[in-house]
C-alpha cells in the first residue's frame, strides 16, 4: 500500500496538488490530508485525488476503492521486483 500511496502522492505533487500522507494500516488503506491542515479536501482537492488514484490504478492493474481522501486494496497485493504488483493468491 505505501507504494501505490506513493505513486498517487507523486501524481497530486505534479499537478500543483501539495498533500501529506498518512497510512491507515487497520483498514490497508491511506488517507490524503492537505499541507496547509485539516481533515478534510475541497472539492476540486478530492475530485484530483479521485483521479489521481484512478490512473495509478489502471496503470498498474490494481482494484481500488477510494472515498473522499482514503483510498484502499480491495484485493491483497504484493510488489514485485519489477515494481508491479501481484496479487497475493
Amino acid at each position: 500500500m505505501e507504494y501505490f500511496a506513493t505513486l498517487v502522492l507523486k501524481a497530486l505533487r505534479k499537478h500543483g496538488w501539495p498533500a501529506k500522507l498518512e497510512l491507515d494500516y487497520p483498514t490497508n488503506g491511506f488517507v490524503i490530508v492537505p499541507v496547509d491542515g485539516g481533515d478534510t479536501l475541497p472539492p476540486d482537492f478530492e475530485e484530483a485525488f479521485a483521479i489521481a488514484v484512478r490512473i495509478v490504478a489502471r496503470m498498474y492493474r490494481v482494484e481500488v476503492e477510494h472515498y473522499r481522501n482514503w483510498a484502499g486494496f480491495l484485493r491483497e497485493y504484493r510488489v514485485a521486483p519489477g515494481g508491479h504488483f501481484r496479487e497475493v493468491k
